[in-house]
């Protein structure tokens, strides 16, 4: 995130959020394919490469979408929108990691707790995330 920031920023201030927000959940969509596939042996250097460009894309979103929230206050309506934004992200956070947690805990239902195992729960939890972040795209292009 920290490497996109000055760029996501200026980009928010010229074509503005959602030309920004698109894109950068595509990218977030790609870069969260990969894990589907890891297992043990996947080499560390690609999974940092991954999640490097999983963390650009996830500052492609959130940057754009926290400072879009705020066009258009009152110097007064500032802080009520900052605390405002705080609470959805972190209920949203919550309710997010849950849900995942959740898929995670009955893909290994009955099963041992073995690496294979527990790296299949987490294949499905991807898989899951993909689904919802193709839903995010699709809901976003009908407005």
């Amino acid at each position: 995130m920290l490497v996109t920031r000055s760029l996501i920023g200026k980009l928010t201030d010229k074509i503005g959020a959602r030309f920004v927000v698109l894109p950068a959940i595509v990218v977030t969509l790609i870069a969260t394919l990969p894990f589907v596939f890891f297992d043990m042996g996947t080499n560390q250097l690609f999974i940092w490469f991954i999640l490097l460009l999983r963390g650009m894309g996830v500052g492609g979103v959130t940057i754009p979408v926290m400072s879009d929230s705020f066009v258009g206050l009152e110097k007064v309506q500032v802080p009520q929108a900052s605390i405002s934004t705080r609470i959805i992200q972190n209920i949203g956070a919550a309710f997010g990691s849950a849900i995942l947690a959740t898929v995670v805990s009955n893909s290994m239902t009955g099963k041992a707790h073995t690496a294979a195992n527990i790296s299949g729960a987490y294949h499905v939890e991807f898989i899951t995330s993909i689904i919802f972040m193709g839903l995010i795209v699709s809901l976003n292009l009908l407005y």
